[in-house]
C-alpha cells in the first residue's frame, strides 16, 4: 500500500522488458515487532546461531526478535548491541549440561515459509551498519531455498547449496534429495534432484587494509561486499587457493609449467571496481565429529563452491542509503546478474554475472530454481573481519568486558558498539516479476514457498524437528517451527490506527491503466472502496483468541485499552 505508485513497475537492466511488482515493504509504520507470530511476511529469530557450536564455527551474536524494529522515519533498523545472553545446552556426548553464553545482541529477519519466490528483481536501499574501517561486524542481504532455514544447521545438512538435477551416483550420498532417488518421499518428486541454494546480494567486510587488499583484480581495499552464488557440487581438485585470483592459464618458464591452471568457473563477468574474491571459494564439509550440531558420514561430505566477487564500497555505503539489486532468471539457460548505484539520480552499474553454462561446463550444476526466501542480518562473527594474526599469548575470548580478550578485536571494536547507536538501515525492499515467460532466458517466475514443480511443504513438515530451534529454547516452539500470525490487539487510539483510512481500491491498477498517481487518490476514492482495513474497539469487545490467551492481554484487561481489530473482506 505504501509503495509509491511508479515504483509498482520497474525495467530490467538485462533484458529491457517491465517487470511487475509481486511484493514489497517500505516499512512506514514505526515500532513494528518481529517476534515469531507477529508478522505475516517476516519472523526475526530470537535463538542463537547453530555454527557457535559447529567445528570451527565463530559466531559470537544471539539473534534477538527486539533487536528488530522500524524507526519513526520509515526504515527498518537490525541494531546490534554489546548484550550477553545466557542459556543451558545439553551435550549428548558427555551426558551432560553445559553453559553456553553470547556476548552480542543482532537481529536477523526472515521471510521463510511466508514469502518465497523463483525468479525475477530484488532491489533494496540500505544504510550499511558500523565503522567501515572496523572489522568485527558482518551485515547480509540474502536469499536461501526454503528446503532450508537459514542458522538450523539440521535443516541445511546436505541440503544447503546443492543446485544439481543429475544423477551421478558418486554423489548421491552427498546429496539428501538427489536426482538419483526414484523415490525422494515428502511430497518430493522422483527423480529430480533439490537443495536449498544462497544467492548473496551482499556480505559486507569491513576493516583497515591500509592500502590494496593482495590477489584483488583491480585492486580492491576495506570496505567492500561480496555478491556470491553458493553451489553444489563444488570443485573437488586443483581449486584455486586463498588469497589469489583464479588462473585460467598456466604459466610456463623455460619450457616448463612455473604455475599450473586452476580449475574454476570460466566466463564470470565483472564491471568496475569489482575483483574475482580471492579470499573464499567455497566450504568443505566433511565429516563430523561427535558433538556438532548434524551428523555426516565420510560417504556424505562434500565440497560446496562460492562463486562470487568483492565489490568495491565507500565509506558513504555507511552514512547514506544506497540501492543494490540483483536480477535472477532461475534454472537451465537462466542467469544471475548483480547491480550497484551510488546516490539516488546515478544509473546503475552492473557488477556481477552468472550465466546458466559456467555452472553447466563445468560441473553439471544449474542456476538456482528453488523457491527462495529473503534474509536480512548482521552476524558477529570471529572468522568475519576480526584480527587473524593475534599474538601467540592472546586469550582467544570475545567479551568486551575482560581485559584479556582485547588482542581479539580490531581495534575500536568494542568502544563503537558502546558508544554509538551500530545498525543497519533498510528503507524498502521490493520484488518484481516478469508476467513474459518468453521476454527472459530461464524458466518461469513463480510466486509461493510450494510450487507444484518445486515443493517444499511435505518435506518441512515431515522433517519438522529439523527446523524447530534446539533446547531449551524448543520448549517454547511446541513442536510447530512457526507459531500462528496473531491478528489485531495492537494499541489503538481511533480507526485511522487501525487503517481505517486506507483505500481498497487496486492503485496498481489504476497507474498501469494511466490513472491518477497521487496519493489524492485516497481521499478521493468511493466510498465503497475507501472502507478500511481494521477498527479500534475496547480491549473488552475484541474477539481473539491468540491475543486473548497472551500474559500481556491478561493485565490490561481491568483498563479501558482500545486494541485493534482487523476488518474482514468478502
Amino acid at each position: 500500500m505504501d509503495t509509491p505508485l511508479d515504483k509498482r513497475t520497474t525495467k530490467s537492466l538485462v533484458d529491457n522488458t517491465e517487470y511487475h511488482l509481486i511484493m514489497s515493504d517500505e516499512f512506514n509504520t514505526p515500532n513494528r515487532t518481529f517476534a515469531d507470530g507477529h508478522d505475516t511476511v517476516w519472523t526475526a529469530l530470537d535463538k542463537p546461531d547453530d555454527d557457535s557450536s559447529a567445528a570451527g564455527g565463530g559466531s559470537q551474536q544471539f539473534y534477538n526478535s527486539s533487536s528488530v524494529t522500524t524507526t519513526d522515519d520509515g526504515m527498518l533498523k537490525i541494531a546490534t548491541t554489546i548484550h550477553k545472553t545466557k542459556w543451558r545446552r545439553y551435550d549428548p556426548v558427555k551426558k551432560e549440561y553445559k553453559e553456553e553464553e553470547a556476548y552480542y545482541n543482532s537481529g536477523m529477519l526472515q521471510s521463510w515459509e511466508k514469502f518465497c519466490f523463483t525468479g525475477g528483481i530484488v532491489e533494496v536501499d540500505v544504510i550499511l551498519p558500523g565503522d567501515p574501517y572496523i572489522g568485527g561486524l558482518w551485515p547480509a542481504i540474502w536469499m536461501l531455498g526454503n528446503l532450508g532455514r537459514a542458522t538450523y544447521e539440521a535443516s541445511t545438512n546436505n541440503i544447503w547449496p546443492w543446485s544439481f538435477n543429475k544423477c551421478d551416483r558418486s554423489l548421491q550420498p552427498a546429496q539428501a534429495i538427489s536426482a538419483c532417488n526414484e523415490q525422494n518421499h515428502f511430497g518430493m518428486h522422483p527423480f529430480q534432484g533439490r537443495g536449498s541454494t544462497e544467492i548473496d546480494i551482499l556480505e559486507v567486510m569491513t576493516g583497515d587494509s591500509v592500502g590494496r587488499l593482495g590477489g584483488t583484480t583491480p585492486p580492491i581495499q576495506y570496505p567492500y561486499t561480496d555478491m556470491t552464488l553458493q553451489v553444489a557440487p563444488g570443485v573437488p581438485k586443483n581449486r584455486p587457493q586463498c588469497c589469489e585470483v583464479p588462473l585460467y592459464e598456466s604459466v610456463m618458464e623455460n619450457g616448463r609449467t612455473k604455475w599450473a591452471a586452476n580449475t574454476w568457473y570460466e566466463h564470470l563477468e565483472t564491471n568496475g571496481d569489482t575483483s574475482i574474491n580471492p579470499f573464499f571459494y567455497g566450504t568443505y564439509l566433511g565429516e563430523t565429529e561427535p558433538g556438532q550440531p548434524v551428523t555426516r558420514s565420510k560417504k556424505q561430505a562434500f565440497q560446496a563452491d562460492a562463486v562470487g566477487v568483492a565489490h568495491q564500497l565507500t565509506p558513504s555505503h555507511f552514512k547514506k542509503l544506497h540501492k543494490f539489486r540483483v536480477e535472477w532468471q532461475p534454472g537451465p539457460g537462466g542467469r544471475i546478474d548483480w547491480f550497484a548505484k551510488g546516490h539516488e539520480g546515478q544509473d546503475w552499474m552492473r557488477v556481477y554475472g552468472i550465466k546458466d553454462e559456467s555452472l553447466r561446463e563445468l560441473m553439471g550444476s544449474q542456476i538456482p530454481i528453488e523457491p527462495s526466501y529473503l534474509i536480512f542480518n548482521t552476524a558477529v562473527s570471529s572468522t568475519w573481519g576480526f584480527p587473524y594474526d593475534t599474538p601467540a599469548d592472546c586469550k582467544k575470548c570475545y567479551d568486551c568486558d575482560d581485559p584479556e580478550c582485547q588482542c581479539t578485536f580490531s581495534y575500536g571494536f568494542c568502544k563503537m558498539l558502546r558508544e554509538s547507536d551500530v545498525a543497519m538501515y533498510i528503507d524498502s525492499v521490493r520484488v518484481y516479476q516478469s508476467r513474459d515467460p518468453s521476454a527472459h532466458v530461464g524458466h518461469n517466475h513463480t510466486v509461493g514457498c510450494d510450487p507444484i514443480k518445486y515443493p517444499t511443504k511435505e518435506w518441512i513438515k515431515g522433517h519438522s524437528y529439523q527446523y524447530m530451534r534446539n533446547a531449551p529454547f524448543s520448549y517454547e516452539d511446541k513442536g510447530h517451527p512457526l507459531k500462528n500470525i496473531q491478528t489485531g490487539g495492537g494499541k489503538c487510539h481511533d480507526d485511522t490506527d487501525c487503517g481505517s483510512h486506507v483505500t481498497r481500491a487496486n492503485l496498481t491498477k489504476i497507474h498501469e491503466d494511466g490513472g491518477e498517481t497521487s496519493r489524492r487518490q485516497l481521499e478521493e476514492s468511493d466510498s465503497d472502496t475507501k472502507e478500511g482495513r481494521g477498527k479500534c474497539v475496547p480491549l473488552a469487545d475484541f474477539k481473539s483468541p491468540l491475543f486473548a490467551g497472551s500474559s500481556g492481554a491478561k493485565k490490561s484487561m481491568s483498563m479501558q485499552l482500545w486494541v485493534y481489530r482487523p476488518t474482514l473482506f468478502s
